[in-house]
């Protein structure tokens, strides 16, 4: 499998710093117990699996001091389970730890959904942003993804500009996905679009213009051992002369020393 260019947490931040009406498959609302509860039961967490998306709300209700079912809304009966194991099922888990103190017979729960796209999707959506920006690289080389080093070795990291654009262009494609049609978001999220384009044409930039100049350019790591290497000095002829580079992190570019 190609390399992913960011992670769905770098998705995930960007939506919980910039909107909040994108939400992921963890998100959940109204963690809440019946105030005519008879038992003093609470339950501090629920984790959603990241295949899961949709607004529901569900219901646990006790049968006796430790044994539950769980309902949904919509969903119907979806299984039973006790607070002494933990209980999972298509849509979440509840963990033996999240519960304290101890219900009676009939006491209730509830918690609400409250995803518009899973943890899955994103992971897929952040893959076919990679494949869409490792082929613009690609065309630097004539189609040789060989060239680009940190396809092969992960011990290289993605250039600091090319992760940039893979997260702003992967939130940019879900965001419209999601909620296209309302024209104020519609031009906030543009700017994701923008500045990934900006980030990516900025990089291959660098790229072609050191190409240019007979700078330093990537080489196969199948026929060198290092990662770059100074090719067609002026004066010298293909002279193969070594050189010193730090790598630009905000950019991905190259600094010659």
């Amino acid at each position: 499998m190609a390399r992913a260019y960011c992670t769905v947490s770098d998705i995930r931040r960007l939506f919980r710093t910039a909107t909040k009406k994108v939400k992921l498959s963890e998100n959940y609302r109204k963690l809440e117990y019946n105030t005519g509860n008879g038992g003093t039961v609470r339950l501090a967490a629920v984790t959603f699996a990241d295949s899961y998306v949709g607004f529901e709300r569900f219901t646990v209700t006790f049968s006796d001091s430790t044994a539950f079912e769980v309902s949904g809304e919509d969903i119907g009966v979806i299984g039973s389970g006790t607070t002494e194991a933990d209980y999972s099922c298509d849509y979440f888990t509840l963990l033996s730890a999240s519960w304290s103190g101890t219900p009676q017979a009939l006491d209730t729960y509830y918690f609400e959904s409250n995803s518009n796209v899973s943890v899955d999707d994103v992971t897929a959506w952040i893959v076919d942003t990679s494949d869409y920006i490792r082929n613009k690289l690609a065309n630097v080389f004539g189609g040789d993804t060989t060239a680009i080093l940190w396809e092969d070795d992960l011990t290289i990291n993605v250039p600091g500009g090319i992760r940039y654009a893979c997260i702003r262009r992967t939130a940019y494609e879900i965001f419209c996905s999601i909620l296209h049609g309302n024209e104020e978001d519609d031009d906030m999220v543009a700017v994701w679009r923008k500045q990934a384009d900006d980030a990516l044409r900025d990089f291959i930039g660098w790229w072609e213009k050191e190409a240019q100049q007979c700078a330093p350019r990537w080489q196969s790591r199948r026929n060198s051992n290092l990662l770059f290497k100074e090719l067609g000095k002026l004066g010298h002829g293909d002279s193969g002369a070594l050189t010193d580079v730090t790598t630009d992190t905000v950019r991905g570019g190259i600094d010659r020393r």
